[in-house]
């Protein structure tokens, strides 16, 4: 199964704001329905993502830690709740003290993730490279984030089912994998072999979208300078 190579951004998915990205870290709650703003694009024009949307929704993440952790505080930012699933939970005390009430760390998903009726919820699942993915999102403004170090055969198909993938540098082999899996175009591929540490590739359905990574003061105290690994 595999994708052509998206050509137009999808409205729904990358909406823009006509903020200045130095503006991101101000970024509160009033933004919801515009989304989760994840970075400036080549022009310098910030970008976001509707990560909770009407429908249920998964998301892949292809990359590190650091970016697993500002979109979980971006959603946050913007009053989602988040439950983080994860093997490793004193990487993520500092973004559950920063989220306060709305981050929940655990080491298994919690029979009760169930939330009021519209309210936004995002399950991270923080668990590395497995073949066996995630049970997918069955409400309404409920997001499944699969956060996934590098892509491998074995989860193919988990990222290939994504409605978003989020994707960082990949090793040679592996933007191989990813061109042959979605399609690409050479210059695509080649963009994933060579994107600098806070450049990202949004990959969805008629989606192919390249941000930088825009960090204000107080995310940076929180999660350290940008890097592409953990």
């Amino acid at each position: 199964m595999g994708r052509t190579a998206p050509t137009r951004a999808d409205p729904e998915l990358a909406p823009t704001f006509s903020v200045p990205p130095a503006l991101v870290d101000a970024l509160g709650p009033p933004v919801r329905p515009a989304g989760v703003v994840l970075g400036a694009d080549p022009d310098g024009e910030p970008v976001a993502v509707s990560l909770v949307r009407p429908t249920p929704t998964r998301v892949v993440l292809l990359g590190g830690l650091y970016l697993a952790r500002q979109v979980t505080l971006r959603a946050v930012g913007t009053g989602t709740r988040a439950v983080v699933v994860t093997g490793r939970p004193p990487v993520w005390d500092t973004v559950q003290e920063a989220g306060d009430t709305l981050v929940r760390v655990v080491g298994e998903p919690p029979p009760d993730l169930a939330a009021p009726e519209g309210d936004p919820l995002l399950v991270v699942h923080d668990r590395g490279a497995t073949a066996r993915g995630p049970a997918p999102a069955r409400r309404p403004r409920q997001t499944t984030l699969v956060v996934l170090p590098s892509l491998v055969p074995a989860v193919s198909d988990l990222a290939d089912d994504a409605d978003l993938v989020l994707i960082q540098r990949l090793p040679p082999h592996e933007a191989e994998l990813a061109g042959r899996l979605w399609r690409l175009t050479p210059a695509m591929t080649e963009t994933l072999r060579t994107l600098p540490d806070r450049g990202v590739v949004l990959l969805g359905r008629n989606l192919w979208r390249r941000v930088d990574l825009v960090t204000g003061p107080r995310e940076t105290a929180i999660l350290g300078p940008v890097r592409r690994g953990d």
